[in-house]
């Protein structure tokens, strides 16, 4: 699966503290699933392996494994509660644990509560376009 790429930032971000904000979860981009994170999901979910992948993924033209969203405007993640939790946090993909420090997207600083206050920025008073970590 393809993991995405580091982006260069002109500051470094040394402590991240998530604002719960959901921004990460939601809009463009995609979540791609490891097989050791299909396995994990599956087994929580209590759902055999191909059980699970026809209920909460879909295979993008790469052939990568993805999770769904929940067919709302924002294009939330599945797993995204309405508190703007991780239903699956203690379990959540490889993807989304490496997010924001691992890897982020060019916009991240722009979606991200706590990017912004790690980089001594205030959050916009205005809603930003939500994006998907991937």
């Amino acid at each position: 699966m393809a993991t995405p790429p580091e982006t260069e930032w002109p500051y470094e971000v040394s402590e991240f503290e998530c604002h719960r904000c959901g921004n990460c979860c939601r809009g463009d981009g995609d979540v791609a699933l490891t097989p050791d994170d299909v396995v994990r999901l599956a087994a929580h979910a209590g759902l055999a392996v191909e059980a699970y992948l026809a209920r909460y993924t879909w295979r993008r033209e790469d052939g990568a494994t993805c999770l769904i969203d929940q067919g709302d405007a924002l294009r939330s993640c599945v797993y995204l509660t309405p508190e703007n939790t991780c239903e699956v946090h203690a379990i959540k993909p490889t993807q989304c644990v490496g997010f924001p420090m691992k890897w982020r997207p060019s916009d991240a600083l722009e979606i991200c509560a706590g990017l912004r206050a790690a980089a001594g920025l205030p959050y916009p008073t205005r809603r930003t376009m939500n994006r998907r970590t991937g």
